[in-house]
C-alpha cells in the first residue's frame, strides 16, 4: 500500500510540474503583451494608442491572473501530497498554508473569481472601445460570478 501511494505521490508531484510550467507560459505571455503595449506608445494617433494601451494592459493583468491561479493550484498539490513529518523548504504566508484539499479549492475559487472579474471588465473595454452595442448576452458571465460568489459565501459559511 505504501508503494501505492508513493507512485501516487510522484505522479500528482509531476502534473504539478507540468501545472506549473503552464503557468511560467502564461507568466511569459502576459510579459510579451505588457512589452506590447508600450510599442503603441509612437504611434500617429494618441487617442487609438489609449485605447490599444488600456486593452493590452487588461489582457496582460489576465493573463498574470490566470498564471497566479496555475501558481496556486502546482503548490496545492504538492502540499497536498508533501509528507507531512518533514517540514516544507520555503515559509509559506498563512494564505497559502493549505491544509486540505477544501482549503486548496476555496483560494482557486478565489482567484479564479478575481480572474473572470478583469477578464469581464477586459471584454467590456474592448467593446466599449470597438463601440459594439452591449446585450443581454453581456450579463451571463457576471450571473456566473454572482453565482460563484454567492456558493463560495455560503462554503466558507458553513466551514466556520
Amino acid at each position: 500500500m505504501k508503494s501505492m501511494f508513493n507512485v501516487l505521490k510522484i505522479l500528482a508531484n509531476t502534473i504539478a510540474v507540468f501545472v506549473f510550467a503552464a503557468g511560467l507560459v502564461l507568466t511569459a505571455l502576459g510579459v510579451y503583451d505588457f512589452i506590447t503595449v508600450f510599442s503603441h506608445l509612437g504611434s500617429d494617433s494618441s487617442h487609438n494608442a489609449a485605447r490599444l494601451m488600456s486593452i493590452g494592459l487588461l489582457h496582460a493583468v489576465d493573463f498574470f491572473l490566470i498564471a497566479i491561479v496555475f501558481y496556486v493550484l502546482a503548490l496545492g498539490i504538492t502540499l497536498l501530497f508533501h509528507n507531512s513529518d518533514v517540514p516544507f523548504p520555503i515559509k509559506l504566508p498563512d494564505w497559502l498554508r493549505i491544509k486540505d484539499f477544501l482549503h486548496l479549492k476555496i483560494i482557486l475559487w478565489e482567484a479564479i473569481l478575481t480572474t473572470m472579474v478583469v477578464s469581464y471588465i477586459a471584454h467590456l473595454v474592448e467593446k466599449k472601445i470597438s463601440g459594439s452595442e452591449t446585450s443581454v448576452n453581456d450579463l451571463i458571465v457576471p450571473g456566473a460570478v454572482l453565482v460563484i460568489a454567492l456558493s463560495l459565501y455560503f462554503v466558507k459559511r458553513g466551514e466556520k
